[in-house]
């Protein structure tokens, strides 16, 4: 039985039990029999492994042990340790050790224990399991015995015997360490493929979880970039990512900036101890296996299908030990993991590369590689490119529509990975323009259908995986434009970061959209070669401008500085998160007339996707004059978020509640909380306009558990600390249910003063309705009734 933790489920940190036998790098299992330990949960995290270690060894049904494998530096040894830690006051602790002085010396290992036994004990192994127990069963003083072994490889074949025994009449539990399971002693491996010793191999940490260790050791939250430069170049070793640590810390490759550490270098040179980790391990290797790992050092990647047959038994070996990777995509390849161990295998002492290189995919065509010469068809179709990528730059995407679809254009006279580029840039600008549905359909033609291809660059891949899953709201327009983020640095992590950030932001999700994006921004602040640093402020601003209108406006004033190197999508997205954040740091007025003027360019460029977005953001913050201008634009739409926006809008025109309440449910199936709350606000206050007690009593059962507000409870408890005690009054008026009449009479005071207090109130708090007051208050805590 094996518990693998280096596979994973999503989310990444959590890890699988599986049957022995299973490649923690392949995925192929020498045993299809799942695993039947019952008392075992299905998912673990790594951190919890002591503990749940623990449980099984002194809880679960006897006998029960474990054997920890992984490579070097896997954290075996601390592993240990920690369940040491947990099991000290609860068993009786025996702890042996396997030494290359006592691995051919019979029951070396055991001689200690049965020193006081005498020689003639030692002549055969019924005498010596006699004695073992005996001495065991008075250490223990009722206590359950465990036996703590650490490279467990070393033991003697008569100690290792003698403890397989003890394990299977239950008189012990064991523990044992080892580099991998074909080099555990025979007994251990026999009692694993019994079930009786549970296998947990430690594989290679994964990004996320090194970004949790980094987390952890620098006492602060880590950029993407940093987490997934480490990882690749530790290879997830968890020995060797400390020494890395060590040395970009001493380097200041690694700096905190406003409480995040971020990648500031683009070399650190690792140093004599943390190059010793890697030269230590490469000199235990057979001398084929050197051999092997110089050869594929040499060719950089290799097709698996390559290595010849007679050296496959070389290649496993190191593969096991962590030295190699091989591709699990259908055209396999191996390479040597890391590029500190190619480095350490060819004998040189490069710097470490931080920021990973890249090519500029969205730079001009001319110019580069591949270049056609002399055929005229080659020279039209990158020349039409070369138009069409100009437009892009412009944001005139019905231009980018007009060249790619010319009859002139023919893609097949351009090389593979120019095809695959004009096709996502037809598949953008088509669903900026309004037709998602045609662009889904173009998505066909990046999907790679030559034998040998190449994979897809990662900002085809995304606009591709997007498309096949897009469903035409803001988040679906997010997801396609995210490639415009990769085009000037992919690989780095930090593009990705944002884009995530990006994606929960738009869809109503402040609290998981501010842990990604605040990284991406810091990062960017250091390397920013896509000029998307003010993106990301202005995305920080409107997450944050519910919670802290003073931090919000810090954000905008980021957001404003101009950038040379931002594509027209990176710019425009920033102009419309900077709109709404004013909402939280201006008013809703202010944000709605920002978001007009943005709809108005978005018409003169003919980018309808981004026009009825802007347009329904603007009626969204209370704008209903533009309600006709969006069931006009809707209409010539394709996707379901036009088809929200124009239920939405013929809702409010009509001010009809139940046409607002399912344009509400339509958006949270499209998984858009933020417009479901919006939608929902819209509902009471139509209710409320039409004073039927009926009308308002069915509203508020439907928009129970959506209205709301954004933000946390420390943010509201802030801005309702700045009212004032006549407007303190009025909230607590409202929270006791009392009408704007019966508080005017309360207060000696006219129902139009009442209002003005309600007014300046719902101003302060950023909400509009009493329902979204009420949320606010429930938020805080502040006020009781």
């Amino acid at each position: 039985m094996s518990y693998d933790t280096s596979t994973h489920a999503y989310p990444p940190a959590r890890i699988e039990w599986h049957q022995a036998g299973l490649n923690p790098r392949t995925g192929v299992s020498s045993s299809t029999t799942p695993s039947h330990h019952s008392t075992s949960p299905s998912h673990q995290t790594r951190a919890l492994l002591p503990q749940t270690l623990r449980d099984l060894l002194l809880e679960g049904p006897a006998p029960s042990s474990v054997l920890l494998t992984g490579e070097p530096g896997s954290g075996k040894t601390a592993l240990l340790r920690s369940m040491v830690d947990h099991l000290r006051t609860t068993a009786c602790l025996i702890h042996l050790r396997g030494t290359g002085r006592y691995a051919r010396e019979p029951y070396g290992a055991l001689r200690v224990l049965l020193a006081e036994a005498g020689e003639d004990v030692l002549s055969h192994p019924v005498r010596v399991i006699s004695a073992l127990t005996r001495v065991l069963k008075d250490k223990a003083l009722g206590l359950p015995v465990i036996v703590v072994v650490d490279d467990a490889h070393h033991l003697d074949e008569d100690s290792t015997t003698v403890l397989g025994q003890l394990v299977q009449a239950g008189s012990i539990r064991l523990v044992a360490a080892c580099s991998d399971l074909t080099a555990a002693p025979f007994s251990f491996q026999t009692l694993c493929l019994k079930g009786t010793l549970v296998r947990v191999d430690l594989g290679p940490l994964t990004q996320q979880e090194v970004a949790a260790y980094l987390a952890a050791a620098l006492g602060a939250t880590a950029s993407r970039a940093s987490s997934l430069a480490l990882h690749t170049h530790s290879g997830g070793n968890p020995r060797l990512l400390g020494a890395l640590v060590r040395d970009y810390v001493a380097a200041g490759a690694l700096n905190c900036v406003e409480g995040v550490w971020v990648l500031t270098s683009h070399a650190v040179r690792p140093s004599e101890a943390t190059t010793a980790l890697i030269t230590d391990r490469i000199v235990m290797l057979r001398p084929s296996q050197r051999r092997l790992l110089r050869t594929l050092a040499a060719a950089g990647t290799t097709p698996l299908a390559a290595v010849p047959a007679d050296i496959l038994g070389d290649l496993d070996d190191l593969q096991e030990q962590g030295m190699l990777s091989i591709g699990s995509d259908r055209w396999a390849t191996v390479s040597v993991a890391t590029p500190l161990l190619s480095d350490a295998v060819l004998g040189l002492t490069n710097q470490i590369d931080g920021f990973s290189p890249h090519l500029a995919l969205s730079g001009s065509i001319t110019g580069q590689e591949g270049q056609p010469v002399g055929d005229p068809r080659q020279q039209r179709a990158a020349s039409i490119l070369e138009r069409a990528r100009r437009a892009a730059t412009e944001g005139r995407f019905r231009d980018v529509v007009t060249e790619l679809r010319s009859p002139e254009f023919v893609p097949a006279a351009l090389d593979p990975d120019h095809r695959r580029l004009a096709a996502a840039w037809l598949c953008e600008a088509l669903a900026f323009t309004g037709r998602v549905d045609d662009a889904k359909e173009a998505a066909g033609a990046l999907h790679p259908n030559v034998a040998g291809q190449p994979s897809l660059p990662s900002r085809i891949a995304i606009t591709l995986a997007t498309l096949e899953a897009v469903s035409g709201n803001l988040t679906g327009l997010l997801e396609v434009s995210a490639h415009h983020l990769l085009n000037l640095g992919p690989g780095t992590g930090t593009h990705e970061e944002l884009a995530e950030g990006l994606i929960y932001a738009a869809a109503g999700r402040p609290a998981e959209a501010e842990p990604l994006l605040n990284p991406a921004l810091r990062q960017l602040q250091v390397h920013d070669p896509a000029g998307a640093a003010p993106l990301a402020a202005a995305a920080l601003a409107f997450v944050t401008a519910a919670d802290n209108p003073a931090q919000a406006t810090d954000y905008l004033a980021i957001a404003s500085l101009p950038s040379r190197t931002a594509s027209w999508t990176v710019r425009r997205l920033t102009k419309h998160f900077a709109a709404l954040a004013l909402a939280g740091t201006a008013s809703a007025d202010r944000s709605a007339f920002e978001l007009r003027e943005l709809s108005r360019e978005d018409a003169a460029l003919g980018n309808s996707s981004w026009e009825l977005m802007t347009l329904c953001g603007a009626m969204r913050q209370g704008d209903t004059g533009v309600a006709q201008s969006i069931l006009k634009l809707s209409a010539s739409c394709q996707g379901r978020f036009a088809a929200l926006s124009q239920l939405y809008a013929k809702g409010v025109d009509a001010e009809d509640a139940e046409l607002v309440l399912q344009a509400m449910d339509l958006a949270q199936n499209l998984g858009d909380q933020a417009f479901a709350r919006d939608a929902a606000a819209s509902a009471v206050q139509l209710a409320a306009q039409s004073g039927e007690r009926s009308t308002i009593a069915y509203v508020a059962d439907r928009v129970r558990g959506v209205v709301g507000v954004s933000g946390t409870a420390l943010g509201a408890r802030r801005q309702l600390a700045s009212l004032t005690r006549r407007e303190v009054e009025v909230v607590t008026a409202v929270v006791d249910g009392r009408t704007n009449r019966e508080l005017a009479l309360a207060m000696d005071v006219s129902v139009r003063t009442v209002e003005g207090h309600l007014h300046r109130v719902y101003t302060k708090l950023h909400v509009r309705t009493r329902a979204e007051l009420l949320a606010k208050v429930n938020l805080s805590n502040a006020f009781r009734r």
